[in-house]
């Protein structure tokens, strides 16, 4: 029996889901995380020095609790390994950045799902499918319990958007703000008008094409009113930036 994708859950029963990355490379600040009141947690391979068995043990310490999501490095490494190797440690989704044409969404969903919808490897002993004893269940309900996020950062990736999107496989649409708003120009300013404008135009796709939009939620204000504009999954930030507020808010205090 393959175990249940928490925050895939809820999202398919209409509720928002909200989640962090992991920076720290610490199984147990990964095992805090999960903890909380949080549905998923991202260990962030893009933007910190993982190895694959350091994403292993990273999974262990989030799957009681959370749903263990991994960000790999590019579409390019996802194809190349990557999400396979994330998935067969148990990883119950992946989150791909800088995807800018549906030829990338389409690489994505063949190296994320088992055929005949993708081409993922069928390995017989991994730790996903229990080391063998769970081959069967595995390879017939992984696909299901499987959270596809691809991050749509760039001025292609919106000018393709209603076509990346139609792409079967993809779960959620998530906006990547600095990024985007870096390559329009206009660095930090996720209020400009074209930032906004760039936004929207993911935000309907993602909604025309049945994909959970999904974009950051920093602070309780933010994500109300991100969920009143219709996104349902949440980036609230990052194990190591928690840390650096936390100890200046109590400094300050």
């Amino acid at each position: 029996m393959v175990n249940e994708n928490h925050a895939l859950a809820e999202l398919e029963r209409g509720n928002s889901v909200v989640g962090a990355w992991l920076l720290s490379q610490s199984a147990r600040t990964a095992e805090v995380l999960s903890r909380t009141d949080i549905d998923w947690v991202g260990i962030d391979t893009e933007h910190a020095p993982y190895s694959p068995e350091h994403v292993e043990r990273l999974v262990r310490a989030i799957e009681p609790n959370a749903t263990p999501i991994v960000r790999l490095p590019s579409v390019e490494e996802a194809i190349s390994g990557a999400a396979k190797h994330a998935l067969d440690s148990g990883a119950q989704g992946v989150i791909v950045p800088s995807v800018q044409t549906p030829t990338h969404a389409q690489e994505v969903v063949r190296s994320t799902y088992f055929p005949p919808i993708g081409e993922r490897g069928v390995a017989g002993t991994t730790r996903a499918n229990a080391y063998g004893e769970n081959f069967e269940d595995y390879v017939n309900d992984a696909d299901t319990e499987t959270l596809v996020a691809i991050q749509i950062e760039s001025p292609p990736a919106v000018e393709a958007i209603e076509e990346i999107l139609a792409t079967d496989g993809i779960d959620v649409a998530f906006i990547g703000e600095n990024d985007l708003s870096s390559a329009l120009g206009f660095p930090g300013e996720t209020d400009h008008p074209e930032v906004t404008n760039a936004v929207t135009r993911v935000l309907n796709a993602a909604i025309e094409n049945d994909v959970f939009p999904g974009i950051a939620g920093r602070t309780p204000a933010m994500q109300a009113e991100r969920t009143e504009q219709g996104f349902r999954f949440f980036l609230l930030g990052a194990d190591l930036s928690f840390m650096r507020s936390g100890i200046q808010k109590f400094l300050s205090e």
